[in-house]
């Protein structure tokens, strides 16, 4: 059985990658038809150099200390809810499964676990310039901070003016065929997958972890790893 998996995925790569016309693929970075946008934010063009990514997790209740970002920060909510609140703006609140943007200068008032009894925990993506911090506190937390890195991406700068944010949530062996003319970042966010992109190592990558397409047209085969449980992924497309 895998080896009759392994020579349809390879005779379907080989396809995708001689033909022209790219049968269920994006088309100029859009997401594939199968892909949900979540949300597009815009903002000043930047020359990104570098994009840090962390896992946070928050204890029951626990608040963020005031903050600011000198970098837009884009993220994901994995587990639980948080109220999050700018300055000038009605507090929100973010469930499992909601996007984000932090924008460069207002404060952030509050990105609190809105629980008392179970954690909270979500990803997010600082599209950093040259000497930029990720975040930037009022005064020093009192409480520690659980925020687990996750492969940062170096750039050569890159101008960035707005990120579009995609789920796409793949069946049980299911395949999505992806051609990106922009930068893009990925985080599985269920399930395990399988990324075969020519001329490199074929990676598979696990709920709760990262991936990047750095290259444009960059051109891949996202498979859903599992023949029992569906797959999910969010994508951030940088333009």
């Amino acid at each position: 059985m895998t080896n009759t998996r392994n020579t349809i995925r390879a005779a379907a790569l080989a396809t995708f990658f001689a033909t022209t016309t790219l049968l269920a693929a994006t088309v100029q970075g859009e997401a594939s038809p199968s892909a949900v946008k979540l949300l597009t934010v815009k903002f000043d063009s930047r020359e990104i150099v570098k994009i840090e990514a962390g896992d946070f997790h928050f204890l029951p209740g626990q608040n963020a200390p005031i903050h600011t970002h000198s970098a837009p920060a884009v993220g994901y909510v994995t587990k639980g809810s948080i109220i999050y609140q700018v300055e000038g703006e009605k507090p929100q609140i973010l469930n499992k499964g909601d996007v984000f943007y932090e924008p460069v200068g207002p404060r952030i008032l509050r990105f609190d676990n809105l629980s008392a009894t179970e954690e909270a925990i979500f990803i997010d993506f600082n599209l950093e310039q040259v000497g930029e911090p990720f975040i930037v506190f009022e005064k020093a937390p009192t409480e520690a901070i659980d925020r687990r890195t996750l492969p940062t991406l170096d750039l050569a700068k890159l101008s960035i003016y707005q990120v579009d944010i995609y789920e796409t949530e793949l069946e049980q062996n299911g395949t999505v065929f992806v051609n990106y003319d922009t930068p893009t970042l990925g985080f599985v966010a269920e399930g395990v997958v399988e990324i075969s992109i020519k001329g490199k190592a074929n990676q598979r990558i696990a709920a709760g972890a990262t991936f990047a397409f750095s290259d444009a047209g960059t051109k891949a085969i996202i498979t859903n790893g599992s023949s029992e449980v569906a797959a999910k992924i969010i994508t951030f497309v940088l333009r």
